[in-house]
């Protein structure tokens, strides 16, 4: 028989105990079994510490594009412009609307002074 200290519990100790290790296909909810495929046994537990319960959504982009824009502002070329919207996800259409945006607003800013 298993014995379990609670008062020191963690889900790493449980892993241990329930002897997982080489087991997990047996072992893990098929969610959790992708986890430990993609991003290992660490991390996976991480992720169930934190956010077991939670849906997790991941948008289609890593970056925001106030970021890009901000980039991408940088930059005189269009044509470079479009490839650093491109990286990030974007259309160059979406990061110039946003440029454009971001300079009417300081326009209007530097006029109210």
């Amino acid at each position: 028989m298993v014995q379990i200290d609670f008062e020191h519990i963690s889900d790493e100790i449980v892993y241990e105990i329930f002897q997982v290790d080489g087991n997990e296909s047996e072992a893990l909810n098929d969610s959790y079994l992708e986890l430990f495929n993609l991003i290992g046994r660490d991390a996976m537990l991480k992720l169930f510490t934190h956010f077991h319960g939670d849906k997790i959504e991941c948008p289609m982009r890593l970056y925001r594009p106030e970021f890009i824009a901000g980039l991408a502002g940088n930059e005189p070329d269009r044509r470079e412009r479009a490839k650093i919207a491109r990286a990030g996800g974007y259309s160059a259409r979406v990061i110039e609307n946003l440029i454009s945006k971001r300079r009417k607003e300081l326009e209007a800013e530097s006029c109210s002074t």
